[in-house]
């Protein structure tokens, strides 16, 4: 086994410490030292899991400390933009070699080109053979980017990346929208890659192939050993020493508490006999008063005596119990929206998706959807799974056909286009003239973790995880609240306490819900009573 203490230092943080804008503090006095042992980053949503990768591939600046390193580094966003003109020649940063590649093979070379070229001369080749091997056959080199799936666009990030050949790659959440295949092909790539390695990710099979994790919590930064299994063992251990330790100092309090009452009550008895001894006493006056002040200053210490002792209790509470990590789960309100077993949901009638060839079967539709139907729509990254919830949500028009949607419905898209990230969840909710008053209103958005300081925040400065609760809440805590869901790769931004959360929430929901997931174990909670899955020869609906 590699000695891990021997390896390069890449990236060196030191005392390092983030603000926003508005002086709030996210990390502080960070110590870290990023080396080529393969690395994941966990925590609960807003903890700073993204900041931290941006502060260790240099993307943001930090507000104190030092950052040192000389490492090239490539980062992979969790949230990918294109221009509408950028190809995935562009997208890959591999445009302007490649045409010079082509500038020298035709004989029109630029002097620059060779600088430009450097020593890639097989670069059209390679990234051929990225595309290939990453199931990207039909792209080429001048695709528009923005015609990409989310699970496509994913994996020509991740490829871009790599072709830079860096000493560290950063990527955040990368099996963001990957099915089966870009999952399996992501995992090959990583474990074939020998530079440094950091990932954000909530994704257990991923996290297990990593050599160490880091998770950000209310403690703060702990680093562990091993893999993601390695390091709940060791957490769950901690945890539950902690959780024991908390028990311990309780019942310790009150047993000690009740002991100094019982001395307390005791010394009070004493105190009353000896003044009452001292008056009746064949003594003069002032050994009286003398005894009277002894007897009153004996009880007088002996209460500061206790009342020091009950502050130390309570500081040994306090120290256990901060050393317990909430693993409270997020709650999610969803409102009724019950349907009837025979109202009408969808009609599609040879509906021709958009974008999509339309001459394949596979791009056209015919479904009949009625009542609170559960559908899971499963196919593989590119056979136009989005494509088809934004016809239902009404974003995009089929080219041909006929398609309906006969209820209130709530489409949640992988990018979270809904929100308008220069305005707070509270302004949103307001201009959609939501029914619940403002306490009401506030006391849900508390129980989906986002308190006072991110509900009057602009959404675009909120962690993933906390734009999807916004989402969700923008959504559907409407005046006329959705009887049909949209939801595309909705886990895709959360924390694994709050996939369970999520997951009991939607199984709560009354009304209709067409999902898009590649977590196959998110859509057995669910219960579907449908499948839509696609084929070669067109989509079929089954009954589950």
């Amino acid at each position: 086994m590699t000695d891990v203490n021997r390896l390069p230092v890449l990236v060196s943080l030191q005392h390092l410490s983030f603000q926003f804008a508005n002086g709030d503090t996210l990390l502080e006095d960070i110590n870290l030292s990023i080396d080529h042992t393969p690395t994941g980053i966990v925590g609960r949503n807003g903890r700073g899991k993204s900041i931290l990768a941006k502060l260790i591939a240099g993307v943001l600046k930090p507000s104190g400390g030092t950052l040192d390193g000389n490492a090239r580094v490539a980062y992979v966003a969790q949230t990918l933009s294109v221009q509408p003109d950028e190809s995935i020649a562009q997208l890959t940063r591999t445009a302007q070699a490649l045409a010079a590649l082509e500038r020298m093979a035709s004989g029109e070379a630029r002097a620059d080109d060779f600088d430009v070229i450097d020593e890639r001369w097989d670069l059209a080749e390679r990234l051929r053979a990225a595309l290939d091997a990453a199931g990207l056959q039909a792209l080429s080199f001048d695709t528009p980017a923005d015609q990409l799936s989310g699970g496509q666009m994913a994996r020509v990030a991740v490829i871009g990346a790599v072709l830079v050949a860096p000493d560290l790659l950063v990527l955040d959440e990368p099996t963001n929208h990957l099915d089966s295949l870009g999952r399996a092909w992501l995992l090959r790539t990583l474990n074939e890659w020998r530079g440094g390695l950091v990932v954000i990710s909530h994704d257990r099979q991923l996290l297990n192939t990593l050599a160490r994790i880091i998770e950000l919590s209310p403690l703060g930064m702990r680093v562990y050993g091993g893999n993601y299994d390695a390091y709940r063992l060791q957490r769950d251990t901690e945890q539950h020493a902690a959780v024991a330790a908390l028990e311990h100092a309780r019942l310790e309090r009150s047993r000690e508490r009740k002991r100094l009452q019982k001395d307390h009550d005791s010394l009070q008895r004493n105190a009353a006999r000896s003044r009452k001894q001292a008056e009746t006493a064949n003594v003069d006056r002032f050994t009286k008063a003398r005894w009277k002040g002894a007897a009153t200053e004996i009880v007088s210490t002996v209460r500061s005596a206790h009342r020091a002792e009950k502050n130390q209790l309570d500081q040994q509470v306090c120290q256990a119990y901060a050393r317990v990590v909430d693993d409270t789960p997020t709650l999610l309100a969803l409102p009724g929206s019950k349907l009837p077993n025979g109202r009408q949901v969808i009609t599609m009638e040879q509906a021709q998706l958009p974008w999509l060839d339309p001459r394949q079967p596979s791009t056209c539709i015919t479904l009949n959807l009625m009542g609170p139907v559960r559908v899971a729509v499963r196919g593989p990254n590119g056979c136009g799974k989005s494509t088809l919830l934004k016809v239902l949500a009404g974003h995009w028009r089929a080219s041909a056909g006929e398609c309906a949607v006969h209820v209130t419905s709530a489409y949640i898209d992988q990018h979270l286009a809904l929100l308008d990230d220069r305005r707070s969840i509270v302004e949103q909710l307001n201009l959609l003239d939501t029914p619940l008053a403002e306490a009401e209103l506030r006391t849900r958005l508390a129980l989906l973790q986002l308190d006072a300081l991110r509900v009057t925040q602009p959404t675009g400065q909120l962690s993933g995880g906390e734009r999807l609760k916004a989402a969700m809440a923008i959504a559907l805590w409407r005046k006329t609240p959705a009887q049909l869901l949209l939801l595309d790769e909705p886990t895709n931004h959360l924390d694994l306490e709050s996939v369970l959360a999520f997951e009991h929430a939607l199984q709560g929901f009354t009304g209709a819900m067409v999902v898009v997931s590649h977590d196959e174990a998110f859509v057995q909670a669910l219960k579907p009573t449908h499948r839509l899955d696609w084929h070669s020869a067109g989509w079929r609906l089954e009954c589950t």
